[in-house]
């Protein structure tokens, strides 16, 4: 990953029975105030809510967007949407929610509108949603990773839910610390280098395991950035 770069994402919603947030969220909240503020952090803002306008002669489309600091993203929903992203050469977030097939199918989509619209997009660098769940044991971090999975559809989802859950962890990042790096600095090959990631650990159930986690990633990244004069 000849950029390495990555951000902090939530989804943040209600547990079947609580009233208030989720717990998962707080505990997020608070790894984040433990981590220095200098590093590269983001928040997601109003995913589902807020829409980025674009207007010239021939259309006035919505297109689902995500802030990240003073940056706008257009989420990834479908191939009319990636590709009014491109003809104004706007980055992309890739879902949590796709598989590796259709994130890639939705990046080539992308790429061909960018060629189509005559956008140079050589600069442009997209975010990737991941869930990870770090455990030297595989079959721990995929139980809690698909717990995590569940309450969410059965909060956002109830009865209209149509994918598959096995699939979507198999697209995200579990296992033990080292295979989780490679997965991603693999997937990042995939992508052509042109991603950096947005990472949301709250799957994991062991509060000190997860705040460990994020802090030597964190530390790595850094590093990974200063030895590669990108900070």
């Amino acid at each position: 990953m000849n950029k390495w770069n990555y951000g902090i994402f939530f989804v943040n919603f209600y547990s079947k029975d609580e009233q208030e947030s989720s717990k998962m969220m707080n505990n997020a909240l608070e790894t984040l105030r433990i981590i220095n503020e200098d590093t590269s952090i983001y928040d997601v803002v109003n995913i589902n809510d807020h829409y980025l306008v674009k207007k010239d002669s021939e259309d006035n489309k919505l297109a689902p967007f995500i802030a990240l600091g003073s940056k706008l993203y257009v989420l990834a929903t479908s191939e009319n949407t990636v590709d009014s992203a491109a003809k104004y050469a706007l980055p992309l977030v890739f879902k949590w929610d796709d598989t590796n097939e259709e994130r890639l199918k939705l990046l080539s989509s992308y790429n061909a509108s960018a060629s189509k619209y005559k956008q140079n997009i050589d600069l442009v660098r997209h975010q990737l949603m991941l869930h990870v769940n770090v455990n030297e044991a595989d079959t721990v971090a995929k139980e809690e990773l698909k717990a995590y999975f569940e309450n969410y559809v059965a909060c956002t989802q109830p009865s209209n839910f149509n994918g598959s859950i096995d699939s979507i962890i198999q697209s995200n990042v579990t296992g033990c610390y080292n295979d989780c790096l490679s997965y991603v600095a693999n997937l990042a090959s995939e992508f052509n280098n042109t991603v950096d990631f947005l990472l949301c650990f709250e799957s994991m159930q062991d509060q000190n395991k997860k705040k460990s986690v994020m802090i030597e990633l964190n530390n790595q990244v850094i590093k990974f950035r200063q030895d590669n004069n990108l900070i």
